[in-house]
């Protein structure tokens, strides 16, 4: 079984509630070989005079981080909804790895076998287009002067501090990330 961790920063999180988060996102790991654990952090807030509750879990198991968030009315619905979003993201990821595994003729490690398939439509990623770019060495204000130029999401250059291909990115009005590859 995962562990799930809770952190709740207002301490307003029920025993009641917490147990059910743990049963909830608790059936995860049966999409994992190596679960090791469930993050949930909950937040509440007060928007146009009603209450909300938002929902963060990541996961961290079998290598891989999978995260997803929801927001609702009802502590339950949004532990609910996050739950079911994580699910069929990770039903998607999963069968992608076993059909890359047959491809390329190998045996689908005993991890991935599912003894009772469910039929779904095929789930290939679609690349409807390619654009090439060219990569020119710029600091990060000069990288989000250019995003925001361009009206684009995310922004990748090459930071000329380091001399590395990094990828800019907002977060919310004015807030930017910025992700550094590891080699």
């Amino acid at each position: 079984m995962m562990e799930v961790l809770i952190r709740n920063a207002e301490g307003n999180l029920s025993e009641d509630d917490r147990g059910y988060a743990s049963l909830k996102l608790g059936r995860l790991d049966r999409y994992f070989n190596k679960a090791s654990k469930v993050e949930l952090v909950h937040r509440e807030f007060t928007r146009a005079g009603k209450q909300n509750h938002k929902v963060e879990v990541t996961i961290f198991a079998d290598g891989l981080t999978i995260r997803g968030e929801e927001l609702d009315t009802s502590i339950r619905a949004a532990i609910d909804l996050v739950g079911e979003k994580l699910e069929n993201r990770l039903r998607r990821i999963k069968k992608r790895m076993v059909d890359q595994y047959r491809q390329h003729g190998n045996d689908v490690p005993a991890g991935f076998v599912e003894e009772s398939p469910e039929p779904e439509a095929d789930e290939h990623i679609v690349i409807k287009e390619h654009r090439h770019f060219l990569v020119k060495p710029m600091s990060a204000d000069e990288a989000a002067l250019e995003m925001e130029l361009l009206g684009y999401p995310f922004f990748v250059f090459k930071n000329e501090s380091n001399q590395k291909v990094e990828v800019l990115y907002r977060v919310k009005e004015g807030v930017y990330g910025l992700l550094h590859p590891e080699e």
